[in-house]
């Protein structure tokens, strides 16, 4: 091999490609942002080189369910989302849960800006009005990460139809064809859905399918937060089948129309009656795929996941919160309805820990669980919620623990983990305030370190394939996810041997262990496990005919 002159050259590396293959040994020429050469580089100079003997070589984790993207418009978005960089995220997929920064509707600006308030603390000068526009901006301003954007329906619904809780009219659902339309013109990857909150909660299927007529044309993905994730059924049906595979079957409504990618985002059983369903929803969710459904699900390894305070509020109560919590019927009608569902689900006060509030002098609040915060005031728990819900405002932050487990106890949890359908992502909410989720920090750590090499429920070629290939092949991703010669040069050096998430219920704001370097688009910006919060050396990833690329 003739000599050649490279960037970075990374020696010795023992290389997990992505795609699942068993790992092997050799080295790695860096130059031009890409992947040069793969091979026996002995010959080769680079103006860096990294001596990864006894690491692990693995593609720059993608993040398949983010929230981040209300963050990097902030001018110091590095710091706040260093935690994600160090570890080993590379591409955050934006977007998420009905919620995107654009496109803002002229005349219901107000509106669209309330759909992320829970998701940034700073305020945002919210300089953009479309798709491309933002877009373009965050690439003007460099970013610490890829971002690989969804639209959002909530945003979409919010500026065609305002604060509405009534059934989209034919000319409403073309409305917002169009905006969903202009946003994948934009560089938008696709679309996502907020089903469990306002305004997505208010949508039928029918408006669903007739928003996302334009995924079919250019080619994009549908994702979910679906209608349910508990194992309700309903009175009339003779079937009674649960609640939460008949989302399943709305998800995939969306394919069979369409001929899409779908993705069920963040698959998770609320509750302790949700529990014994796991079983259930994921053999229907091999079903539909047999039956030639282009679907598949994602992920957090925790049994404890961000949302909002007032998630728990039955649909009708959604457009009139506070009357809903100060109305004596109301309320009791309300708080009938919350002890009902607890009940059903298997759910109690002690599950909900409060994360973040907005106005900062009730901070005190944070880290405590709703029970807690009910014995100190000797107070009835679910009053104690509505009075909350009332006192720090619809946008507090929460965590719920009893998702697909509780503690210790996560059967259900690990099932889905397991399950060669799932993806991995986050989730979380990483604002720079309040008390984090400990997926912030912990989530690829925790999957490599606790459930493959501790409890060996995948094997390492296998998980990073899900965190790596397969989430860029299911995000339609074409130049990155696997380390190839010609993809970008996005990567992560771990050790096998002590990667592993630090964080705990009470402290979840801890580095993990393992991630030594991370190199982004060819530049080495995670170094000895810490980020440099100044580099932007991000990519923004857009549709174009079909795939995503930068």
């Amino acid at each position: 091999m003739g000599e050649r002159r490279m960037d970075l050259i990374i020696r010795n590396a023992c290389v997990y490609d992505g795609s699942g293959a068993e790992p092997f040994t050799t080295d790695l020429g860096i130059g031009g942002g890409q992947i040069e050469a793969i091979g026996d580089l002995t010959d080769a100079e680079a103006a860096a080189t990294i001596d990864a003997d006894g690491l692990a070589a693995a593609p720059g984790f993608i993040d398949m369910h983010s929230h981040s993207d209300w963050v990097l418009p902030q001018p110091h978005h590095g710091e706040v989302l260093a935690p994600l960089l160090e570890q080993g995220i590379t591409t955050l997929v934006g977007g998420n849960c009905g919620a995107s920064p654009a496109p803002i509707v002229p005349g219901n600006e107000g509106r669209v800006k309330a759909v992320g308030r829970m998701l940034h603390d700073q305020a945002l000068d919210y300089a953009w009005t479309d798709m491309a526009t933002f877009l373009d901006l965050l690439e003007r301003n460099g970013v610490a990460l890829n971002l690989a954007q969804l639209v959002g329906h909530g945003t979409i619904r919010t500026g065609v139809m305002g604060g509405a809780s009534e059934r989209a009219t034919d000319e409403e659902v073309a409305a917002m064809a169009d905006q969903v339309r202009g946003a994948l013109d934009g560089g938008a990857i696709g679309f996502s859905t907020g089903l469990g909150y306002a305004p997505g909660v208010f949508a039928d299927t029918e408006e669903l399918i007739g928003v996302t007529a334009p995924l079919a044309e250019r080619g994009g993905i549908y994702t979910s937060h679906a209608r349910s994730y508990v194992a309700l059924a309903r009175r009339d049906d003779p079937d009674q089948t649960p609640s939460n595979i008949r989302a399943l079957d709305e998800t995939a409504a969306i394919h069979r129309a369409h001929g899409v990618k779908v993705q069920h985002s963040h698959l998770i059983f609320v509750g302790d009656e949700s529990w014994s369903s796991t079983d259930r929803v994921l053999e229907h969710l091999e079903r539909l795929a047999e039956q030639d459904a282009d679907i598949a699900c994602d992920a957090f390894p925790y049994v404890g996941g961000n949302t909002t305070l007032a998630v728990f509020m039955p649909a009708w109560a959604l457009t009139q919160l506070d009357k809903a919590v100060s109305d004596p019927e109301l309320r009791g009608k309300a708080k009938r309805s919350l002890e009902r569902n607890q009940a059903n689900f298997g759910m109690c006060w002690d599950d909900t820990q409060i994360m973040w509030v907005p106005d900062r002098a009730l901070a005190r609040y944070e880290g405590l669980t709703i029970a807690e915060v009910a014995t100190a005031r000797g107070t009835d728990p679910t009053d104690t919620y509505l009075d909350l819900l009332r006192e720090l405002g619809p946008r507090a932050r929460i965590i719920n623990w009893n998702y697909s487990g509780r503690d210790d106890e996560e059967a259900s949890l690990r099932k889905v983990l397991k399950h060669p359908r799932t993806c991995f992502e986050t989730d979380t909410i990483l604002t720079g305030q309040g008390f984090d989720n400990p997926a912030s920090y912990g989530t690829f750590p925790r999957i490599l370190g606790r459930y493959v090499r501790e409890l060996g429920l995948l094997s390492l070629s296998e998980a990073i394939h899900r965190m790596t290939g397969m989430s860029a092949q299911r995000m339609n991703i074409a130049d990155r996810g696997f380390i190839r010669e010609g993809l970008a040069a996005d990567l992560v050096l771990f050790d096998p041997d002590t990667i592993g998430d630090n964080t705990t219920r009470k402290a979840p704001d801890r580095s993990p262990s393992g991630i030594e370097t991370v190199v982004l688009n060819g530049q080495v910006v995670v170094r000895d496990g810490r980020f440099d919060s100044t580099r932007r050396d991000g990519k923004v990833l857009r549709l174009q005919k079909g795939l995503v690329r930068a």
